[in-house]
């Protein structure tokens, strides 16, 4: 008998991410908010998808925040981009939705490509990766891991140099499935500042200061997924300061940040698209 696990090893069933079908996901979702639940086949019937194409949307539509799981309701994160940039075009938006599912450690292939493969290799390909991925036999059949591993990787790789996040330039082809670390970097403080906000509702909860290392080196943390240094955090947090924001503590022996209570996520990109 295999053992349980909660992560989620095949998130995309087999499709590249469609950003413009994401875009629709949501927009069904925001003109039936009214319902306590949207069921799947009414997704499928109002978008005039496949049972299969349709799921895969709304796994991923899930994993981005813009619905939630089970109900297919659109999420307060779903309402505020809606609002302000529909069209999942938003380079603020690409660079938030990247780090929440990077940041999911739920969401093992995309989690663990982006905070181990990726950083720790030159050159990545599938076959480089595959072996981040073995210890998953313990929850997953043989035949499971051989035909899911290698396309979910696959779909990531895809997502990055020929969908909707390839304006992130996170990533590059060198050539025919071989791929390296773009040269494109998060500049924006505000968006960053959410990804700090989001990490710390994920994994230190009410957590009154973090260090700046551990913002910048840590599993899932914003530095990690953006592929920073700890002086661009540091100096990203800096920019983000402000009334009610963030308080950057610089010491000899201290570098960390500061939080007021009551500050959130949504907040600051609420901020950010309005200043846009």
């Amino acid at each position: 008998m295999m053992t349980k696990t909660l992560y989620t090893l095949q998130l995309t069933n087999g499709f590249f991410i469609d950003f413009t079908q994401l875009a629709r996901v949501l927009d069904y979702a925001i003109q039936n908010q009214a319902l306590s639940r949207i069921p799947s086949e009414a997704y499928q019937a109002g978008l005039g998808l496949s049972e299969r194409k349709t799921q895969s949307l709304n796994a991923v539509a899930g994993a981005f925040l813009l619905i939630k799981p089970r109900v297919l309701t659109p999420t307060e994160l779903g309402k505020r981009i809606y609002q302000h940039k529909p069209y999942l075009d938003d380079i603020g938006t690409l660079w938030l939705l990247h780090y929440i599912v990077s940041s999911d450690e739920r969401y093992v292939i995309w989690n663990r490509l982006v905070n181990r493969v990726i950083p720790e290799n030159q050159r990545l390909s599938t076959a480089i990766a595959r072996p981040y991925f073995d210890d998953l036999a313990m929850y997953y059949s043989e035949n499971t891991m051989n035909e899911n591993v290698g396309g979910e990787i696959g779909a990531v790789w895809n997502a990055y140099t020929e969908q909707e996040f390839a304006h992130l330039h996170y990533l590059q082809a060198e050539s025919e499935q071989i791929y390296t670390r773009g040269y494109g970097d998060l500049t924006i403080p505000a968006v960053f500042l959410a990804a700090v906000l989001l990490y710390r509702e994920r994994y230190a909860p009410g957590a009154a200061t973090l260090d700046i290392e551990i913002l910048a080196r840590a599993p899932n943390s914003p530095g990690r997924v953006f592929g920073l240094s700890q002086r661009q955090v540091h100096d990203l947090l800096e920019q983000a300061e402000g009334p009610g924001s963030i308080n950057v503590e610089t010491r000899a022996d201290l570098d960390q940040v500061r939080f007021p209570g009551d500050l959130h996520y949504l907040t600051v990109m609420q901020s950010y698209y309005e200043a846009r």
